[in-house]
């Protein structure tokens, strides 16, 4: 009886041992299976990954060559724009020092769109604000350019994140510094650290609270590339799973490298900063190869917990990790005594929160965006990691930005005017090349808002009356600058029947005046009578020469400037007088790459020659005499007598709004003051938009002496009904086509006089030349700023000059066509 009890407990166990054999075949059976499918998953996940990356967008390099005009300040802005740091002696790339007037900078190797520039250094002095011996290395180059800098990137929002690559960080403490925070075993386990485990068990038992998190850097790129961040048993399962599959397929190198690029550290509303790239740009504003021990120790700290530890809204949390971190790389040996006590005393140095948009200059990257909308689409834009190379010079940026700032707070304290009421907008153009500089859409440069220098449609008034006056000097046999026109109350009926009669703005009609003068006092009567006899769609047909195409009334009004144009558009119509009469393309882009550097697709110069450069001229020299006799000659308070300047101001009804548009001989800019709600300020363009205007053009560097007239042009002596003085003293010189036919002045006939005047025609040339000579060496006299290279200059223009009416046309390569 015992042995068959026996028998039947041995048979039970027999049973027993031989179903649990089965549920375990059954169950390796089944987590095999499983393991395949979280190994293909993985890997075709990882194989076919590819970054989202937004369009990264690059200013125009700063070029340093001698006699290049250079003002410290102007200098400084631009390494400040790029992030290069002051030293006492630039050794590393991304470092800057400066000896007297002697500066030495350390350029970080860069991708430009012509090619790869590798790191180097240059010496130069700057003398009388002139670059002077410049040098690099053994070698005495023409030019040394600077790697350019960061902007921002495209269509905000998403995930964003600049990657990096684990070669490029040997010389960085970063890796060690992860790994020695995050994971220590990270470089002996298999993908789970047991480890790992029991020492973060030990210590949250220690602390009766969790403090540690065992996870592997491993198991922390699996969570963030699979799966969301509630936390569950069954994701640590699968965490651990594929930690392990990830770590027999792939090395440790590729691991550190793509959680590197992977993991969170930041937000800015819909934006996610992740990867180190990123954050570099975006708490410190520097590449992460130029990062100092301190900060990459903040930002080793901030994977822990980037909300938690926001170094803007909890300092002294975010200080407190920085310093934990900091002990650790010491613990390590990766810093030693004395840097440990530099570095934990050292504040954050973080940027100020207002200058990390995705986009610090909306305005300017708005108009990039329309740009390139032609020849790449949205989503190209959005996640193929387009380099876009631009025209913004980032101190003269800067300089429009903050002038803009202050004037309209001057303005609102001197007039009591309610705080922030006033707005304002701003384009800077180059006039040969039709780059712009600069563009300012809000008195809050980086609020991503209404850009009003592009989307701001305004009535000109008076900005728009150059316009008429060109249409008349284009007719040489009937006006002049000195055709006397009548600037009397007159009336004019519409077809509607009402009746348009325009006033001055002074309310006073002043009879018989100079056509130069009734643009330099901006008379509205005597301006209104010239357009009426001209034709509306004489000067519509000269408006469209000028490069607006927007929608213009065709009525009287428009002469006096009923027309409604952005900024944008009003710098082209200037950039157009100011360049001789070629219109020139705006545009903000350059070149456009992919994200190493290939497939270059460049934005080349677009310009046709849209008025004769002998009325160009002639106008050109109406709106100097606005600077010097008219609306605009409080400038002149400010500005070196010795440049041409010219413009123009706009006024509309009620003091709505007020406009300055004007230029130097290499810049033209446009300021616009007014309000959003379109009621008066009380300001005209002189007591509104000039000042703006002056103090920025105060700060560039501009060409010296007269604008050489062209052939065509001949200077005489006339009286002041504009007749021809002749063998007569007295009179004022002017400007005239070799088509008008003056009359002379009562008893100044030339009569034998005329022999002369036969074969001054013959040496008109000779004397031009002269000037030109003279131009040459005046050219080479400037004023500080942002920088000119008188002789590439010239080069540029006598390239120019025989591209007149040419189209170059926009080579897109096979792989971006949509």
């Amino acid at each position: 009886m015992a042995k068959t009890r026996r028998g039947k407990k041995s048979s039970l166990w027999r049973g027993l041992l031989k179903f649990l054999v089965w549920m375990a075949a059954l169950g390796a059976v089944v987590v095999a299976a499983y393991m395949v499918f979280l190994d293909i998953k993985l890997r075709e996940r990882l194989d076919s990954r590819k970054y989202e990356l937004p369009a990264r967008v690059f200013a125009r390099p700063l070029e340093l060559a001698n006699g290049r005009v250079m003002h410290p300040d102007a200098l400084e802005a631009e390494f400040d724009a790029l992030g290069y740091k002051r030293v006492d002696l630039a050794d590393d790339p991304g470092e800057w020092s400066r000896e007297g007037m002697t500066y030495r900078v350390y350029r970080r190797a860069f991708v430009h769109a012509d090619g790869k520039a590798p790191a180097a250094v240059a010496t130069f002095t700057l003398r009388n604000d002139e670059i002077r011996n410049l040098k690099s290395g053994a070698d005495n180059p023409r030019e040394f350019r600077l790697d350019a800098a960061f902007i921002g990137s495209l269509l905000g929002g998403g995930d964003d994140r600049s990657p990096v690559r684990l070669s490029e960080l040997s010389d960085s403490l970063l890796g060690p510094t992860l790994i020695a925070v995050e994971d220590r075993y990270f470089v002996h386990h298999f993908g789970v650290s047991p480890r790992g485990i029991a020492r973060a068990f030990r210590a949250n038992l220690e602390a009766g609270e969790v403090v540690q998190g065992g996870s592997t850097i491993t198991q922390q790129l699996v969570k963030n590339i699979f799966f969301d961040h509630k936390p569950s048993l069954w994701r640590k399962i699968n965490e651990a799973l594929m930690a392990v599959l990830l770590e027999f397929h792939y090395d440790k190198g590729y691991i550190l490298q793509e959680y590197m690029n992977e993991v969170w550290l930041g937000q800015q509303g819909s934006r996610a900063i992740y990867g180190f790239g990123l954050a570099s740009q975006f708490y410190f504003q520097q590449p992460v190869t130029a990062l100092e021990p301190h900060q990459i120790a903040l930002l080793v700290g901030l994977a822990k917990g980037a909300s938690y530890y926001n170094p803007w809204r909890h300092p002294k949390r975010a200080l407190e990790r920085r310093n934990v971190v900091l002990d650790v790389m010491h613990e390590q040996g990766l810093i030693d005594d004395a840097q440990l006590k530099k570095y934990r005393a050292m504040p954050l140095g973080v940027v100020a929160a207002a200058g990390v948009g995705q986009n610090p200059y909306p305005a300017f990257s708005e108009r990039v965006v329309q740009e390139l909308e032609p020849y790449y689409s949205y989503e190209e834009l959005r996640t193929a990691g387009l380099r876009v190379y631009t025209t913004l010079a980032p101190s003269v940026q800067r300089i429009a930005e903050r002038t803009l700032e202050q004037q309209l707070e001057k303005i609102e304290k001197d007039r009591q005017l309610q705080e922030k009421a006033l707005q304002g907008a701003i384009v800077l153009v180059d006039n040969a090349t039709g780059e712009v500089l600069t563009m300012v859409g809000d008195r809050r440069p980086r609020y991503p808002g209404f850009n009003r220098a592009l989307e701001a449609r305004r009535q000109v008034g008076s900005l728009i009356k150059p316009a008429v006056f060109l249409a008349a000097l284009e007719q040489p046999r009937f006006y002049n600058l000195m055709t006397l026109l009548q600037d009397t109350e007159l009336e004019e009926q519409m077809p509607n029947g009402d009746i348009w009669s325009p006033a001055n703005f002074d309310k006073r009609s002043h009879g018989m005046v100079p056509l130069y003068l009734v643009l330099a006092k901006s008379y509205n009567q005597a301006t209104a009578r010239l357009g009426i006899e001209l034709g509306v769609e004489s000067v519509v047909n000269t408006l469209r020469r000028l490069g607006i195409s927007a929608d213009l009334p065709r009525v009287p009004a428009l002469f006096l400037g009923a027309a409604e144009l952005t900024p944008f558009e009003v710098a082209g119509m200037y950039q157009t007088m100011a360049n001789g009469g070629e219109h020139v393309q705006l545009r903000t882009v350059l070149a456009v790459t992919g994200p190493d550097g290939d497939d270059l697709q460049s934005f080349r110069r677009r310009a046709k020659r849209s008025v004769d450069d002998v009325p160009a001229y002639l106008i050109r020299y109406g709106l100097e005499q606005v600077m010097r006799e008219g609306t605009g000659r409080n400038a002149y308070r400010r500005l070196p007598n010795s440049i041409a300047f010219a413009g123009k101001s706009g006024t509309t009804n009620n003091g709505r709004d007020s406009w300055f548009s004007g230029f130097s001989p290499d810049t033209t800019a446009v300021v616009w003051i007014g309000r959003d709600d379109n009621t008066g300020t009380g300001l005209t363009g002189s007591t509104g938009a000039l000042p703006v205007w002056t103090e920025i053009m105060r700060q560039l560097p501009h060409r010296h002496g007269r604008v050489v007239p062209p052939r065509g042009v001949e200077v005489l002596r006339v009286s002041d009904k504009g007749e021809r003085m002749g063998r007569c003293s007295g009179g004022r010189e002017m400007p005239f086509s070799i088509e008008t036919e003056l009359r002379a002045a009562p008893g100044c006939e030339q009569g034998r006089d005329n022999l002369r005047g036969w074969f001054r025609g013959w040496f008109d040339r000779d004397s031009q030349q002269q000037q030109r000579e003279q131009q040459r060496r005046d050219s080479e006299r400037m004023t500080p700023g942002w920088g000119i290279d008188p002789q590439r200059e010239r080069q540029q223009r006598e390239q120019e000059e025989r591209r007149d009416d040419e189209e170059e046309p926009l080579s897109l390569p096979q792989g971006w066509r949509r």
